[in-house]
């Protein structure tokens, strides 16, 4: 892992075997020439109205309600027009690394959204990976197949780790934003 750059798919083998990466469950059969395939966990969030009947609308500002479900083994159907909070099977986390997730290209052919903005990780993160997902077209998913891909770079100067809202149990699952954190009390 000498050098700067995005890690090969060996390296990001060593770099788990070493414990510089650290992937669970992992799987050599998700090792791709320079990423790591994610597949879907159970786990379903969706922002919903604060009264029946209103529209939905998120405020950055304030703790927005949701609903939380888990998908079966026969999958959800996701719909034009919704938001969909979905999260990652696998915990992964890396202290020397800057891990990047993004959509698998079969899926983007299908026109599956995998994350608006939130592709980016840091250093000192471990959880699973909420994405934030749309579709053009009804599309039916279902949970362990595969879904995104991680691809990991190395970091240079001098490291930070990450600090921020979404660590230990707010880390697992599909988590809601927490952007009205920013605004203090």
């Amino acid at each position: 892992m000498l050098g700067h750059g995005i890690l090969s798919g060996n390296a990001i083998r060593e770099a788990v075997a070493e414990g510089t990466i650290r992937i669970t469950p992992f799987r050599t059969d998700q090792i791709n020439p320079a990423s790591y395939d994610l597949r879907l966990g159970k786990g379903v969030r969706v922002y919903t109205e604060p009264l029946p009947g209103r529209e939905i609308v998120l405020d950055a500002k304030t703790d927005n309600p949701s609903r939380y479900f888990e998908m079966g083994a026969e999958g959800m159907i996701l719909k034009p027009g919704t938001g969909y909070l979905l999260h990652t099977e696998e915990v992964v986390g890396t202290s020397s690394l800057v891990p990047v997730l993004d959509g698998k290209s079969s899926l983007g052919r299908l026109f599956l959204n995998v994350h608006f903005t939130a592709g980016y990780g840091d250093a000192g993160f471990l959880g699973q990976y909420t994405m934030e997902v749309s579709v053009l077209y009804p599309l039916r998913v279902y949970p362990g197949m595969r879904f995104a891909q991680i691809r990991f770079h190395t970091i240079a100067g001098e490291q930070m780790l990450y600090q921020g809202n979404y660590q230990g149990a707010a880390a697992l699952g599909p988590v809601a934003s927490r952007s009205w954190k920013q605004f203090g009390p």
